[in-house]
């Protein structure tokens, strides 16, 4: 393989000597021309290549040829033997474009590192990256998302909170079903009446974990009934003893944070279904 140096002092190639021996052939280099061989260091004019002797001598040598348009008689440049490589810009341009579409956190910094690497690339050498244009808009999208993306966190911090509090308020009204229903198991085994106290329904609870609200931060979910105490009970029991007959319709559990109430007949009312604040 083979490099040419062309009237604009560039380097062209590598091209295998067959297509050199072409070239010579349509008069687009002579003998005159510089040319590099592979593993070479030394530009040697292509006159004292004897493997293009025969395609020079049958085109008539260093004379008869086409005119150059070079200084000195080297030859007009040629153009560039490979299409420039802009892989890494087009990187960077589909990145910036996902950052923008929303996706800023996995596609806004490689967008901008690929994008600078590209520039810089394009800059060096502009014939084996071509130009820096892609590399400019992948950089540009880039850094916009950043900039947009305090703007992003504000409108949906709020949105992702709602659905956060929303969750941990059905997760509650989970928790206060199975202790109704507890309760219920409770009282008919022990002739119609509700227990006295939450820790008597120890067994039918089975764990004491789900005593403590999703969102209550104050108390800790006890891992057994053996350190459950007040720091580890959300809800309220506000009948204890209670017939089971005169509790179908009564409020008996209350969350104190999202005003969940459980009745007598083991169903839970959410807050915010509620027309009024439950009376105790």
């Amino acid at each position: 393989m083979y490099k040419i140096l062309g009237a604009d002092q560039k380097e062209y190639g590598p091209t295998s000597a067959d297509q050199i021996r072409q070239w010579i052939i349509d008069g687009r280099v002579n003998g005159q021309t510089r040319v590099l061989a592979e593993g070479s260091n030394e530009w040697k004019p292509l006159s004292e290549r004897s493997e293009f002797s025969e395609a020079l001598a049958s085109k008539g040598g260093t004379h008869g040829l086409r005119p150059s348009s070079g200084a000195g008689g080297t030859p007009p440049a040629l153009p560039s033997m490979e299409r420039p490589s802009g892989g890494l810009a087009i990187t960077s341009l589909v990145l910036g474009i996902f950052s923008i579409l929303g996706c800023v956190i996995v596609a806004s910094v490689p967008a901008i590192i690929t994008g600078h690497i590209a520039l810089n690339r394009s800059r060096r050498s502009p014939r084996q990256f071509g130009k820096s244009g892609l590399a400019i808009a992948g950089l540009s999208m880039g850094y916009a998302s950043l900039a947009l993306l305090p703007i992003m966190a504000g409108l949906l911090l709020p949105a992702l909170a709602k659905a956060k509090a929303k969750a941990q308020q059905i997760n509650c009204v989970n928790n206060m079903k199975q202790i109704g229903l507890a309760a219920r198991i409770w009282s008919n085994d022990h002739g119609d009446k509700f227990p006295p106290d939450i820790q008597a329904m120890a067994q039918e609870l089975n764990s004491p974990k789900i005593l403590v609200c999703p969102s209550d931060s104050s108390k800790v979910r006890a891992m057994n009934w053996s350190a459950f105490g007040p720091d580890n009970l959300s809800y309220e029991y506000l009948e204890p003893g209670v017939d089971e007959k005169d509790a179908m319709q009564r409020v008996i559990f209350r969350c104190p944070i999202h005003n969940n109430v459980g009745m007598g007949d083991g169903s839970v009312q959410m807050g915010g279904q509620l027309g009024r604040r439950p009376r105790r």
